[in-house]
């Protein structure tokens, strides 16, 4: 996973329920429910390219009707060359720190990078989003957003997080507005800190107007990065961040996955039976990048 926040380009920056038709004020709800179940906006004047992936977002009365609790959705951005058993467990460590505050979370996304960014050894996109969707096969809740990956350019996380937070309230409506919290592991935290990288107004808009789930690495301290910027340190009683302490992280990677494949060990610690299933029918990762 990682943030792509910054100003430069080379480290730039419970199952779901439907509505059926009961009425909720006037029958306002039930429509928008509808119409997000359908993967719709219930406007005909909202394209295909302004509606989000709904089949597992939560769109029953109880979640989208609680006004005491925020309604959030869950974003992990990263290169996914390829998807790990990892990248899906911690939007499950995720949705469960966020639930236990009271937070009612209605479904995450894995966002795959475009082709176009440019990565020595990423495979081409329709590989990744395809992995991706193997390895969130079995999951209740999270989904494979493809709008990033099929951008013509380099995104930027922020504008990526906010392209699913306006798809996302056009197809469950308005009144619903949920918020988009982005999810990663605290050792990438640390790019905040790097020279020139990160602007302090992005930096902000990430922690504090939309959020943070931070999953806990050995050897990082997210808190102590975070709290060591002033323009984050100053406004710390706004931050938006949810620390994770865990034990199931450790140092799985994409880098080591890809080893294991070249080197011919067996993968199954390291990704789901689709995934490894899908990288030997299609021969990838067989060499090393040149």
């Amino acid at each position: 996973l990682r943030l792509r926040l910054g100003l430069k380009r080379g480290l730039s920056p419970g199952a779901p329920g439907v509505c059926g038709g009961a009425k909720v004020g006037g029958g306002r709800v039930a429509r928008m429910t509808a119409a997000a179940a359908a993967g719709t906006h219930g406007d005909a004047a909202a394209g295909a390219a302004e509606r989000i992936r709904a089949d597992k977002l939560r769109t029953d009365v109880a979640a989208l009707t609680s006004t005491s609790s925020q309604k959030t959705i869950l974003l992990a951005c990263g290169s996914f060359n390829p998807p790990h058993r990892v990248h899906v467990k911690m939007l499950d460590l995720a949705r469960e720190a966020l639930e236990a505050r009271g937070d009612v979370v209605l479904g995450a996304y894995l966002s795959p990078v475009s082709s176009r960014y440019e990565k020595k050894g990423l495979v081409a996109a329709e590989h990744r989003l395809r992995m991706c969707e193997e390895a969130v096969r079995d999951s209740a809740f999270a989904m494979v957003d493809p709008w990033e990956a099929e951008q013509p350019r380099w995104s930027r996380t922020l504008d990526v997080l906010e392209s699913v937070k306006r798809r996302a309230t056009n197809t469950l409506g308005a009144a619903v507005a949920p918020r988009v919290m982005i999810v990663c592991g605290s050792d990438l935290i640390e790019s905040f800190t790097v020279p020139n990288l990160w602007s302090d107004e992005h930096m902000q808009t990430l922690a504090i107007d939309h959020g943070i789930v931070c999953i806990s690495r050995t050897g990082h301290d997210a808190r102590a990065v975070l709290d060591a910027i002033p323009c984050l340190r100053e406004r710390k009683g706004e931050w938006n961040v949810a620390f994770v302490e865990n034990d199931f992280m450790s140092d799985l990677s994409s880098t080591k996955l890809r080893q294991a494949l070249r080197s011919g060990y067996p993968v199954d610690a390291f990704a789901v039976e689709g995934v490894a299933k899908y990288i030997s029918e299609h021969g990838l990762y067989k060499e090393e990048p040149q």
